[in-house]
């Protein structure tokens, strides 16, 4: 147990210390993007993702419909408590079809915190956190149990 709770509380602590370092200027940032790059809105998604806000239905260069989070993600991040919502967010309660979607994020290439950072130092620190709450959520599932298991015994 104290191994598991030993992978998920650094990455947690680095995530909030990243989320600290953004200040509101970083977030004018990307709210200032109009044709952001590959990874900013990829990571944006994700927030999207983890924060269950809906995607705009948009049709595509060849006139089909798809999902673009964009719009809605430059609202989110537009709102005066983005960062303290990230901060505070429920993360013993995520929905295991939420996870599920964020784990589809982990190996792509434009979501490695590494290839972000040369983007955007604010979509980095948001992608470390969204990377975390994955990490914690994975492990807290193996984590809960066995304290439970530990608690009975």
């Amino acid at each position: 147990v104290e191994a598991d709770l030993e992978e998920a509380m650094p990455a947690l602590t680095e995530a909030l210390g990243a989320l600290d370092t953004l200040s509101a200027k970083d977030i004018g940032e990307i709210k200032a993007m109009k044709n952001p790059p590959g990874p900013v809105k990829l990571v944006l998604q994700a927030v999207c993702i983890m924060k269950s806000i809906k995607p705009n239905r948009v049709k595509d260069e060849s006139g089909k419909m798809v999902e673009d989070f964009w719009g809605p993600s430059v609202k989110m991040v537009g709102e005066s408590d983005f960062l303290r919502s990230l901060q505070s967010f429920d993360k013993d309660n995520i929905p295991a079809a939420t996870i599920k979607k964020i784990q589809t994020f982990m190996p792509l290439d434009d979501f490695q915190p590494a290839r972000v950072k040369t983007c955007s130092t604010a979509a980095w620190g948001i992608c470390m956190w969204v990377r975390a709450m994955e990490t914690y959520d994975r492990v807290a599932k193996v984590v809960g149990p066995k304290k439970e298991a530990l608690a009975i015994a």
